[in-house]
């Protein structure tokens, strides 16, 4: 008897710091307010699909979004309201993210998305749905985006691919509610 209550604490202390590990990771790993990852767990993405992409010879694809004027809706209605319309916008990122896609909130008003097998046609296409549908949601405020795209067919290091989407970002942000595509 002794053996058996033994091995059952036992058992239970393993699936109690299963739970535990899980609801560690989570909370390093995810955003608290949109329960997107976070950037920390951006950099475990993007390196495993860079050697995806090494095996599989497919591209892969960032875009990195930012909303526009959002520090005018956080100024009038308040850092509350500016919460609730990036939750609603990081559902929007989810509801269109594929289950090999990665939504990340890249901090403030930025979110990023890792859009693995994606060509540069794909990728446009999916930023420019993503835009259109911003900027006809339902949201209380007028909300628009940028978006900044790279898409890589060989080998790159993650800051080398950040680095391109984000000057891509740039230039979209010079005349708010863009899509702008750079590579290298």
């Amino acid at each position: 008897m002794f053996w058996l209550i033994l091995l059952l604490l036992n058992v239970c202390s393993g699936v109690l710091m299963g739970t535990l590990v899980k609801k560690l990771y989570h909370g390093v790993s995810k955003d608290p307010l949109t329960g997107l990852y976070n950037r920390r767990c951006f950099y475990d993405r993007i390196n495993y699909e860079i050697e995806k992409m090494k095996r599989t010879k497919l591209p892969l694809s960032l875009a990195i979004i930012d909303i526009d004027n959002f520090k005018t809706i956080n100024d009038t209605y308040g850092h509350l309201e500016g919460d609730k319309v990036l939750v609603e916008l990081a559902g929007i990122f989810k509801k269109q993210a594929r289950s090999c896609d990665t939504v990340i909130r890249w901090g403030g008003e930025e979110f990023a998305m890792l859009l693995p097998e994606t060509d540069k046609s794909g990728a446009l296409a999916f930023a420019e749905r993503i835009r259109k549908l911003v900027e006809f949601s339902n949201c209380k405020y007028k909300i628009t985006v940028c978006i900044g795209i790279t898409t890589v067919y060989q080998e790159h290091d993650a800051e080398k691919i950040i680095s391109v989407a984000d000057r891509a970002l740039y230039k979209a942000k010079e005349k708010k509610n863009m899509v702008v595509l750079l590579t290298e």
